[in-house]
């Protein structure tokens, strides 16, 4: 359906901006040069993550606003996790623990709808941003990425505070783009760049970033001391998946700052 752009805006990020609809829904409205396989690759993630009970957050389907693509979401029903640390500072430690359980918990759920992470990673080893390497470079990741063990779990790529929010009894996950199915350990150490290294969004004041940079350590800190305890995975495994990381980061954002 082609629709003009109406109702309250809620957020942008790095592919779209987020307005309310009627009904208690959203719809995230793409950035006019969004490919169209990214919305169906987004569609498909979230259809399939919430019919595995991964989220509470139903997709709707796609529509036209202003000619911008969107896909329309249920809307979650309370903060990010992000926003009640920003609220409270002494609840930043307990907001890494709780995305620290909500993470365990998805890593406990299978992830056939989603492409396999080896495979996958293999593939982003030869888009443009990885072009600096040499063939020797590259042959040395495919086989350092190889020696790595295999898995069957839901993988999320981008789990952080910002896509984490309390919801109803519990929480709700959204923003699917990135998911495939692996190690775990794989998407705890992607979470662990996030948290602590990775570029804060765009027009962040710099005195923001001062204080934000410390305070995600913080919460860097109290999320993986919690997954580790929860789950009982040893640190060396999430130091192996370090590298892969980067390439999943620098491959898919390609962020200059980074």
């Amino acid at each position: 359906a082609e629709a003009a752009v109406s109702g309250e805006h809620v957020a942008t990020g790095r592919t779209a901006d987020i307005l309310a609809l009627p009904g208690g829904r959203v719809v995230k409205l793409f950035f006019p040069d969004t490919p169209d396989h990214v919305v169906e690759t987004e569609r498909h993630n979230s259809t399939a993550a919430h019919d595995l009970g991964a989220t509470a957050i139903r997709c709707h389907g796609t529509e036209v606003h202003d000619g911008r693509t969107g896909l329309v979401f249920d809307r979650v029903g309370g903060e990010s996790l992000t926003r009640i640390g920003e609220r409270n500072l002494l609840q930043v430690r307990a907001c890494g623990r709780e995305l620290a359980r909500v993470h365990a918990a998805l890593h406990a759920r299978p992830g056939n709808p989603f492409p396999a992470l080896h495979p996958f990673t293999h593939e982003l080893l030869e888009r443009p941003a990885m072009a600096f390497l040499s063939p020797a470079q590259r042959a040395g990741l495919r086989a350092r990425l190889d020696a790595l063990p295999r898995g069957d779990r839901v993988l999320h790529m981008d789990f952080h505070t910002s896509n984490v929010f309390a919801h109803g009894e519990g929480h709700a996950i959204i923003d699917w783009q990135t998911t495939l199915r692996g190690a775990p350990a794989a998407d705890v150490a992607m979470t662990r760049f996030l948290l602590a290294e990775a570029e804060l969004f765009p027009g962040t004041p710099w005195w923001k970033k001062v204080v934000y940079n410390a305070v995600r350590r913080q919460l860097r800190d109290a999320y993986l001391a919690e997954y580790l305890a929860v789950t009982g995975t040893p640190p060396q495994a999430i130091d192996a998946w370090r590298l892969p990381a980067l390439v999943h980061r620098l491959a898919l954002w390609d962020i200059p700052s980074e």
